[in-house]
Formats: structure tokens, C-alpha cells, sequence
């Protein structure tokens, strides 16, 4: 499918074109303590269930779900993130779907899905769209629900902060994004997810990498091998 245009093209979107393999190694030291998994699963029961994630990156939620008997389907715009994904597949011996699509416009029938998700990903518009990023925002939303079976669950994740000892959005633009989620019926849990580098360099090799210099020199200053990060997690169940 032709790619939309985008109204700006930013730091992460050649992140997400050309360096999929180290972004992944960066969200591989995320959520050290496996609270995403926890929380997913209060929400939801995933097994024997069909579930489509969009914007899917290099597999951040499938490799979650690896050892859950579900039925994933991986959607990304970005040819890198999916062969990064394909690989981390791989290496976990699974064999869930992968397309390349755009999240507002899926190759998939509708009331398919059990569970819709996407992580880390919606949020990105109001970055790249500005002050029009509600219709795009409201694009996707309308996407996850035309997926959705009529008692499917809707599942978004979006950074609460990084870097930071309390969670709170991290841009304007976020955080009207997330009221105008909550506003949409749907209900907020946050959660702490931080990385364990295991040393201040690596810590401050990978987070410069996506988060810049200015990240960078505050953890080489705190001397975090753990970055602190906190995921915010909207989810909605249809009637």
C-alpha cells in the first residue's frame, strides 16, 4: 500500500526506517521486571485468542505473548522494523504473521480480532501531524474498532515518561492525546517499566541513540546503569 504522506518527518521515523536492529536491542533492556505482561494479562485473557498489533515495531508485544497459545497477527509501516521482528522471531522458534501496512488502513477482514493493540505507536502522530493529529488519531481508533469483534478488547501503549522519578506525559501534545483516549471511554493504568542496561554506558549509548544527547548526559550523570521509564495503558472492552 502507498505510504501517506507525512507533515513531518522526524528523528525517530529514520530510526524506524533504517536501524531496527538497534532499536531493538534498545527495548530488549525495557521492563526488566516484567510488569508489561502482568498488567496485560489483568486485562485480558489471551489465550486462544486472535490478536492483531499494530504498529509493531520489532516485536515488542508478540515476543510477550511467545509463550501464550495465541494467534498473533504483527502489522508495521516500516520494512526494517519487520525484518528485525522477523528475526527476533526466529530466534524464539514461533512462526506469528507479519505484515507491512499502515495502522489507519489494514489488510485484515473486520471482526477479526479478539484483542487489538498498539504499542508505542499512535502517539507518534501528534508529533508528525501537529495541531491535525485528532483526525489521524481518530483514523486509528476507528481502524482497531472495525478489527475488533463486537466484544473485542482494544489495548493502547504509550510512553508516561522517561528518564523521570514520576510519571506524567511526556509532551503537550501527548498528554492531550491521552485525555482525548480517556475521553473515549477508555480506562488508564500506568506502570513502571524501566530498562536495565546493565552498565552507564550502554545505558547512555542506547538512550542518546533514541532519545538524544540531552538524555544521555543526564543518565551519565546520575550514573544509571537503570533508566527509569513508565508505560501508560489504555484499554477498552466493547460491548
Amino acid at each position: 500500500r502507498r505510504r501517506r504522506q507525512q507533515i513531518v518527518t522526524d528523528h525517530f521515523t529514520e530510526i524506524y526506517e533504517k536501524h531496527g536492529d538497534r532499536y531493538h536491542q534498545l527495548i530488549a533492556a525495557e521492563d526488566f521486571e516484567g510488569n508489561l505482561l502482568t498488567t496485560l494479562k489483568q486485562i485480558v485473557a489471551f489465550e486462544g485468542k486472535r490478536i492483531v498489533d499494530l504498529g509493531s515495531g520489532t516485536g515488542r508485544i508478540p515476543l510477550l505473548l511467545k509463550d501464550v497459545n495465541c494467534q498473533i497477527v504483527a502489522i508495521d509501516l516500516y520494512a526494517d522494523m519487520l525484518r528485525e521482528q522477523k528475526r527476533q522471531r526466529s530466534a524464539v522458534n514461533s512462526d506469528w504473521e507479519l505484515f507491512q501496512a499502515d495502522l489507519r488502513q489494514m489488510p485484515l477482514p473486520s471482526n477479526w480480532a479478539d484483542v487489538v493493540t498498539a504499542g508505542w505507536a499512535i502517539g507518534h502522530f501528534t508529533g508528525w501531524y501537529g495541531d491535525s493529529w485528532q483526525p489521524e488519531v481518530n483514523r486509528a481508533l476507528q481502524e482497531m474498532l472495525r478489527l475488533a469483534k463486537p466484544d473485542g478488547t482494544l489495548i493502547i501503549l504509550e510512553t508516561m515518561g522517561t528518564g523521570s522519578e514520576q510519571a506524567a506525559p511526556p509532551a503537550p501534545g501527548l498528554a492531550d492525546y491521552f485525555a482525548w483516549l480517556e475521553a473515549q471511554g477508555f480506562a488508564r493504568q500506568v506502570v513502571s517499566t524501566d530498562y536495565d542496561f546493565g552498565s552507564v554506558e550502554r545505558a547512555v549509548d542506547l538512550c542518546g541513540f533514541f532519545f538524544g544527547n540531552e538524555m544521555a548526559e543526564k543518565i551519565r550523570g546520575q550514573g544509571w546503569t537503570r533508566v527509569p521509564e513508565w508505560t501508560g495503558i489504555w484499554s477498552k472492552t466493547l460491548n
